[in-house]
């Protein structure tokens, strides 16, 4: 997929960073660490809101049926109301047959058709729909955005959508860095120990993490198409070793050999999802 990153350069830069770097320190609500943030939650939440629409659309828009996007959303939201960072969540099924996973700042979530397509049971899809959350909560998006399109250039595009007018040119940054985002590894170990901790409190076993590493592992050997996922969601066996260790240690009680009660009602959704996108698997 080829995609336009708009190229340009923010005036008055000093004048908006100056004050935001003054009071930038915030507590990371997932880690408890203090982190240099740049930009407000509500600034935050606007450029996901803003943002949104053209980043679904790059992504082959929502997938056209009403029962499967509520089904992402309720699994979603069981994980949202027992996370580290209390926000407005949206969780939407969008149709690339690229197995994928994003979030946008302000806790704006999306999984792909193609990855939807390759799991078996719901636990799997609470896993990505956790370590999705995770990434919200601990802030790695803005993080990211702000070693990526520089903290000035942050703060520039973050003022102009926070205060309204032509906001063209700002949201096509912000989809261009988060189409191009890389989380590094230390991320990815953080949103899997987060999103496992979610799936536990929302009543999953969080073994369905280790399921979904492995899914993907498998499929990264078979040669099947992930690259675009593994680009911005670094896998390796390594990770899946350290996704059992944290189950072991922190959820001692789950039991990977339990069967997924929600299995079934996965099955059926993921055999509309098919009908919905017949190549989800091509």
């Amino acid at each position: 997929m080829t995609r336009h990153i708009d190229v340009w350069k923010p005036a008055v830069v000093g004048l908006l960073v100056l004050p935001v770097l003054a009071g930038g320190c915030t507590t990371n609500p997932a880690t408890g660490e203090r982190d240099m943030v740049l930009i407000s939650e509500g600034q935050e939440i606007a450029m996901g809101n803003e943002a949104a629409p053209q980043f679904e659309k790059e992504f082959g828009g929502k997938v056209a049926n009403a029962s499967l996007q509520s089904y992402v959303q309720g699994i979603g939201q069981r994980i949202a109301a027992v996370c580290d960072r209390p926000m407005q969540y949206d969780y939407t099924l969008v149709a690339s047959k690229v197995p994928n996973a994003f979030a946008l700042p302000g806790g704006k979530i999306f999984v792909t058709a193609g990855l939807m397509a390759r799991m078996t049971n719901e636990r799997q899809l609470a896993a990505v729909l956790g370590h999705e959350t995770a990434h919200v909560c601990a802030l790695h998006n803005v993080k990211g955005m702000q070693n990526q399109m520089g903290a000035s250039v942050l703060v520039e595009v973050a003022a102009r959508i926070a205060g309204g007018g032509d906001t063209t040119r700002s949201v096509g940054k912000i989809v261009g860095a988060m189409a191009t985002l890389k989380y590094g590894r230390n991320y990815e170990y953080q949103a899997d120990k987060f999103g496992i901790k979610y799936m536990d409190r929302a009543g999953y076993n969080p073994h369905g993490m280790v399921e979904l590493l492995t899914v993907l592992l498998n499929l990264s050997e078979e040669g099947s198409s992930l690259g675009e996922m593994f680009a911005s969601h670094p896998l390796s066996s390594k990770r899946i070793e350290e996704a059992k260790a944290i189950i072991a240690e922190n959820h001692p009680a789950a039991n990977p050999s339990a069967p997924d009660p929600g299995a079934g009602r996965f099955r059926q959704m993921r055999s509309r999802l098919l009908a919905a996108v017949p190549n989800a698997l091509n």
